[in-house]
């Protein structure tokens, strides 16, 4: 595709296939429609039929690229996304397609290293009624649009900074109250404002730039160090933000003007997520630190919760700390368990209160120094009205009992992420997962159960001859 090309209405065009569209929801009927009824308000229902979806980016996979001559060449590390649409039985297994900046609608072009997918979030970022994807790739953002049968056409959106390091981070929102999802994008030294809704050649309302005081995460995973919630009762959307290298993070309310920064600080770490844990209205801030050193325990990990109040983080109250070693939780602190790897929160069990779940890629594992080996699990930890507790929290391994056994060595978790795919009010936990051939594990919960309780879907790389799966499949939107 040329460079540049920006208005949405040619690429929905030239985007119309066989199938609907640069990623038409195929598979079963039951997994995934290719027609739907009127649009949902899901931030992450691509094709409105009233299922979330589930987005994966692949940015160091290869591309194949033909040029005017008709020879064919390979672009290293060019990149694709693809969707695995919700359905009845959960995520799509199969059908999937690898959408990358050759796909008829997509602009730009698929380059050498050009990382295409590296950060992913999603929202209805034209007020259509259909939630739409941004992807970043290396120094542009693309928006994708959502329609009746899927992803369909696009355009890079409109950047008034022409500044070639955009995309470090996506995060999508209404962080000004008005109704419309607002975007917030990351450059290697600063934050900015989008406020949506976006026009079909990617313009913004306007931009504002973030004010986060100091330390804003520059380097890789910036976007883990970032979250979206609700953390002071408001109908606005808020954002926390860890400092860089573990330093300490802010609390950003929004508000009809942006977001503004709050007094209260918190430790930082490498993930983090918002939920309201002890269901008093405010949204508490989880901070996984995966890096912590605990004893002469070098990596052994550790999460702080941070409970929420009307001024961000309140500092009346003290942070409840979770290592391996708190009373409930199995296991003990060990070097390299890396406890807090991930972070993140669902109702699991359907009493109310958002349960806690927490990486730890290095439990479980067999001793070898200097060598990819299997391992790695995640902890499920309960919440009461008096917030996360150790007590009754449970442990789910790389080969527990209900999960899948990959070929070959495999780790997990590396990121995690909660998502109801089949709408049984029973969130799934989403698990990329590193072996020879990277897959997501969509795992069921039933009534606070994990693995075992509910089937475990497994999402593999697109079969395309066209690209490679990517040993960085399993990128998610957050």
């Amino acid at each position: 595709m040329r460079r540049h090309i920006r208005h949405a209405i040619a690429f929905a065009a030239a985007a119309t296939t066989l199938s609907g569209g640069i990623v038409a929801s195929t598979g079963t009927q039951a997994e995934a429609a290719t027609a739907g009824p009127a649009p949902t308000r899901y931030s992450d229902d691509f094709n409105g039929d009233g299922y979330h979806d589930l987005a994966v980016g692949s940015p160091n996979a290869d591309v194949d690229v033909t040029g005017a001559d008709g020879a064919t060449t390979k672009a290293w590390g060019a990149g694709y996304v693809t969707v695995s649409y919700g359905g009845k039985y959960g995520a799509q297994k199969t059908g999937l397609k690898a959408v990358t900046q050759n796909s008829p609608g997509v602009p730009g072009d698929p380059t050498q290293s050009g990382r295409f997918g590296q950060v992913l979030t999603n929202g209805d970022f034209n007020a259509d009624g259909y939630a739409d994807l941004a992807v970043g790739a290396r120094g542009q953002v693309s928006l994708l649009w959502g329609s009746r049968t899927g992803l369909k056409g696009g355009t890079l959106m409109d950047d008034p900074m022409n500044w070639s390091d955009i995309g470090t981070v996506l995060k999508a929102g209404d962080f000004t109250g008005d109704g419309k999802t607002d975007l917030v994008v990351g450059y290697s030294t600063s934050l900015r404002l989008f406020k949506g809704p976006f026009k079909a050649d990617g313009t913004p309302v306007s931009t504002q730039k973030v004010d986060t005081g100091r330390n804003y995460p520059v380097f890789t995973d910036a976007q883990d160090r970032i979250a979206v919630g609700r953390v002071n009762k408001g109908s606005i959307d808020d954002l926390v933000v860890l400092g860089e290298e573990r330093k300490r993070g802010r609390v950003l309310l929004g508000g009809a003007s942006g977001l503004r920064q709050t007094p209260a600080t918190i430790r930082g770490g490498n993930s983090v997520a918002i939920a309201d844990f002890d269901k008093d209205g405010y949204g508490d801030i989880a901070v996984g630190d995966a890096q912590s050193t605990l004893d002469t325990e070098y990596a052994a990990g550790v999460v702080r919760v941070n409970y929420g109040s009307s001024n961000g983080a309140d500092e009346d109250r003290s942070t409840r700390v979770f290592t391996e070693d708190t009373a409930g939780i199995p296991g003990g602190v060990q070097q390299g368990d890396r406890f807090g790897a991930s972070v993140a929160a669902a109702d699991l069990n359907r009493d109310g209160y958002a349960e806690l779940v927490v990486g730890a890629t290095g439990e479980r594992k067999s001793t070898c120094e200097h060598c990819y080996i299997t391992g790695g699990g995640f902890y499920v930890l309960k919440s009461s009205s008096r917030g996360v507790t150790g007590t009754g929290a449970t442990f789910y391994a790389h080969n527990a009992s209900g999960l899948p056994r990959p070929t070959g060595t495999y780790r997990i978790p590396s990121h995690l992420k909660t998502t109801d795919l089949n709408n049984d009010k029973q969130p799934e936990i989403t698990i990329p997962v590193r072996s020879s051939v990277p897959e997501v594990w969509s795992v069921g919960t039933k009534s606070g159960k994990v693995a075992g309780a509910s089937p475990t879907r497994v999402v593999k790389p697109p079969v395309d001859s066209q690209v490679s799966a990517g040993t960085e499949f399993g990128v998610l939107a957050h």
